[in-house]
């Protein structure tokens, strides 16, 4: 493999994924062929390719790997981009001398359409993840830093922590921008009003977080030592109490780290927090 404008890329999957990075490629001006799960394609693709990349469903990964087999020669790169899943889900490969990894975008992709909005540029700023043998990776890092991701290499033991880290910064964030926006309806507020309102906030507290970490941008009762405002929080939450104690020891650690309470402070909110 003597440089990217040689290789031979075969992209398997035109979901949301394979779409939105097929975009990169074009703007990158890295030659490719997206392909779907035809069975025809793939028998006079994947036998010319230098690289296979498969971003199709996770669930779909290892069985198509398998699939493909017979047209995969000795050090090909086979790849995917999954986020929760290994490079070890691509054995049947590895086991034909092939190199192995898998290469995540860091991205959220909820629609087709937003994906390739997220991707419309290569100035897009998102990050990529990988893991797998060092041969595949000094061929995939380079390709993907030319697609625009500030690339960083993982443990293969470390993706599912990886992945699970990924989960609570953007799938539980919606669900706790779902939750304030239940309770601010049930103390008679409207649901759209209430979403317009905390944007600002939400924003803000993001633009906190980014630049000067999380310690120094918690705010609110916990931040303050405020137990009796917790307490007539839990008492009006009924369903989202739990959630909503669970979240406060976490809180309440940041506060400890940040230095800022009494021990008197700490012991009346542990207390609060843990009934």
């Amino acid at each position: 493999m003597n440089s990217n404008r040689t290789l031979k890329i075969v992209i398997i999957g035109r979901g949301k994924v394979g779409s939105s990075l097929v975009q990169l490629f074009d703007l990158a001006g890295i030659f490719h062929q997206l392909i779907g799960r035809d069975t025809l394609q793939q028998q006079q693709a994947v036998p010319l390719a230098d690289i296979v990349l498969l971003t199709v469903p996770d669930r779909d990964i290892a069985p198509l790997c398998a699939s493909l087999t017979q047209y995969f020669t000795a050090g090909t790169i086979v790849a995917h981009c999954s986020g929760a899943l290994g490079s070890d889900c691509l054995d049947s490969a590895a086991s034909l001398a092939c190199h192995t990894a898998s290469i995540h975008p860091l991205n959220t992709f909820p629609t087709l359409s937003t994906a390739k909005a997220t991707f419309a540029t290569l100035e897009h700023g998102s990050h990529a993840f990988a893991e797998g043998s060092l041969d595949a990776l000094n061929v995939l890092v380079p390709i993907f830093e030319r697609l625009g991701f500030d690339t960083s290499v993982l443990g293969s033991a470390d993706k599912p922590l990886y992945h699970a880290a990924c989960v609570f910064a953007c799938n539980y964030l919606t669900v706790l921008i779902d939750v304030s926006l239940t309770t601010a309806v049930k103390s008679g507020l409207d649901r759209d009003l209430f979403m317009r309102a905390i944007q600002p906030l939400v924003q803000s507290t993001l633009d906190n977080i980014m630049q000067s970490g999380t310690s120094a941008a918690l705010s609110g009762p916990i931040a303050r030592g405020d137990s009796e405002t917790i307490t007539r929080h839990i008492e009006c939450l009924h369903d989202h109490a739990a959630l909503y104690k669970a979240l406060g020891r976490h809180a309440l650690q940041l506060a400890i780290h940040r230095g800022d309470l009494s021990s008197e402070q700490i012991q009346h909110l542990s207390e609060t927090l843990d009934d």
